[in-house]
């Protein structure tokens, strides 16, 4: 039985499917332009958003129907999204880091 071209795009997209079906996570930048000139308040600002983008990678690696689909048809996938959600949180923390130290170098106060 031989795959007609119909069939060879069906093929196609299911696999292009399980191949982007990973659950990304966007990557921050540690040290960005201007981050010296922060204010007080811009700083924990900036914090309160990493702390947000922290819940959103966290919500990608529990049960999800993404990883789910992962665990069944494509385990590299699965792993993948484990492995770019801690990149993700080692970014994250290495930004806060910077910017807990900018904070204290400012002498603010919590």
């Amino acid at each position: 039985m031989s795959f007609t071209l119909r069939n060879t795009a069906i093929v196609a997209a299911a696999l292009s499917g399980f191949l982007f079906g990973c659950a990304t996570s966007q990557k921050t930048q540690v040290v960005q332009p201007g981050d010296q000139n922060l204010s007080c308040n811009a700083v924990k600002e900036e914090l309160a958003k990493l702390d947000k983008a922290q819940a959103e990678i966290d919500s990608k690696k529990g049960v999800t129907g993404t990883n789910v689909a992962a665990a069944i048809f494509w385990l590299p996938g699965l792993a993948y999204t484990y492995y770019d959600a801690g990149e993700a949180t080692r970014l994250i923390s290495d930004r806060k880091s910077a910017l807990i130290s900018i904070y204290n170098n400012k002498n603010c106060t919590s």
